[in-house]
């Protein structure tokens, strides 16, 4: 299994470190990767544009894939692409959530998607700790260059919606 990874902030969402060796896209919206796999090294995560079709801000989950993983999206590329590795997982992930302003990220954190989680739940639980994360940044004193685009953000994950 991959371990988790650590966005670098800047960069797009879809190669969100400088050590991407290749990128599979699975799916665009308005020609943007929304969904796909990326490796460095020996590890792959699945990407994913979680919310955000609408709007500057958008939230993207990056989960570490194990080999079978890997060979569920080789074997599957339906829409139940994501069942079993986000959606209904048979096991708790640990993933990285970055939020990005016009595609370059702005903020990362881990979280964690729980045990058989559905759609709705993730999204939720999403939307809501990504606000309570937002607002403990803001609170801790950000720069005013930062403050602002956090602001921007945090308003935004609040009222995103999933498609």
């Amino acid at each position: 299994m991959s371990k988790s990874v650590l966005p670098t902030l800047g960069n797009l969402a879809w190669v969100p470190v400088t050590s991407v060796e290749e990128v599979e896209i699975f799916d665009r919206h308005n020609g943007v990767p929304s969904l796909g796999v990326f490796r460095t090294g020996s590890q792959s995560h699945l990407f994913w544009r979680a919310l955000g079709y609408t709007g500057d801000i958008s939230l993207w989950l990056y989960v570490p894939l194990s080999a079978g993983d890997e060979e569920t999206l080789e074997d599957d590329e339906g829409p139940g692409l994501l069942d079993g590795i986000v959606y209904h997982s048979p096991r708790q992930r640990y993933v990285t959530v970055g939020v990005a302003n016009y595609y370059r990220l702005l903020f990362e954190r881990e979280w964690i998607i729980p045990v058989h989680a559905k759609h709705g739940q993730i999204v939720h639980s999403l939307i809501e700790d990504v606000t309570a994360a937002l607002q403990l940044a803001i609170d801790e004193g950000l720069p005013a260059s930062r403050r602002e685009d956090f602001k921007k953000a945090r308003e935004a994950v609040r009222h995103l919606v999933a498609c």
